[in-house]
């Protein structure tokens, strides 16, 4: 049985602020090894319950911080950027599950590092008019393969947003958040024993958890902080203009509408960095 486990840093226990999810602090690196820890923890419980294939997509940043010498041996991983699939880069149907370890999605009160894709520069993403983040778009593209999201690990809020698209999801709450940049975090032994022990019940569950329902068309809308990121995705084919700071992209395909956020994201950090 394969496993797949897309892995963000925001989900990590003992991880609260921005400056300790990117290497230009000196808590990086203590946060690359509790990341690699608490990985190590899924691919033990999913092993505990018979899988016996694991592959693990940096979901985060750059997406190359991963430590292969403490990774667990057993478990492959995929790094780098830009990914076609991004952050559910080396799915593929062949999977039985997919686990993820994430963070809320943008505007979420008290969600621990709560954004979509761009911390500030993503005000908010809508899918067919409803609020959406990188839990539920990764579901989507997920279910878009028949691979049902089986668990998610991360804050309280986290848990809640997944538990809205897919109630039967296992979930393996490891902080709780107190504001966007602060946490009650589990004592790290304990986390560690709650990803084994949730990992473990998500595989001995994975037929009752089912893949979220695809719809028929995706309409994916997209709030800006600036204009000229607009206006800059706006000159992406069938990319529409619809106010100052907002985009919209329709299409039957899910993958189409992945790859085009993909680029508008991409745009917006292009854009923030050139200006500020």
């Amino acid at each position: 049985m394969k496993i797949y486990i897309s892995a963000d840093f925001e989900g990590v226990c003992g991880v609260v602020e921005r400056a300790q999810c990117f290497p230009d602090n000196p808590d990086f690196e203590r946060t690359r090894r509790l990341w690699v820890e608490q990985i190590n923890a899924i691919v033990e419980g999913t092993m505990s319950a018979g899988a016996s294939e694991f592959v693990v997509n940096e979901a985060h940043g750059a997406m190359n911080y991963m430590l292969p010498e403490i990774l667990h041996p057993r478990a492959s991983f995929v790094s780098g950027y830009v990914k076609e699939d991004n952050q559910m880069e080396g799915l593929d149907n062949s999977f039985a599950g997919a686990v993820i370890m994430g963070h809320a999605m943008a505007g979420t009160a008290n969600g621990v590092l709560n954004h979509t894709y761009v911390m500030r520069d993503v005000v908010e993403l809508r899918l067919n008019g409803e609020p959406i983040g990188e839990l539920g778009l990764n579901a989507y593209w997920a279910s878009y393969l028949g691979v049902p999201v089986i668990l998610v690990i991360g804050d309280d809020k986290a848990a809640e947003e997944s538990r809205a698209l897919i109630p039967e999801i296992e979930t393996a709450v490891v902080k709780h958040g107190l504001s966007q940049f602060s946490a009650h975090n589990l004592p790290l032994g304990a986390a560690l024993e709650l990803i084994r022990k949730c990992s473990k019940r998500a595989v001995e569950r994975i037929k009752e958890i089912p893949p979220v329902k695809l719809l028929k068309s995706y309409e994916l809308e997209i709030d800006f902080s600036l204009s000229e990121i607009a206006h800059l995705c706006s000159f992406i084919p069938g990319v529409e203009r619809t106010g100052a700071r907002t985009v919209q992209y329709a299409a039957s395909d899910y993958r189409e509408v992945q790859h085009v956020r993909i680029v508008c994201t991409n745009l917006a950090l292009s854009v923030v960095r050139a200006h500020f």
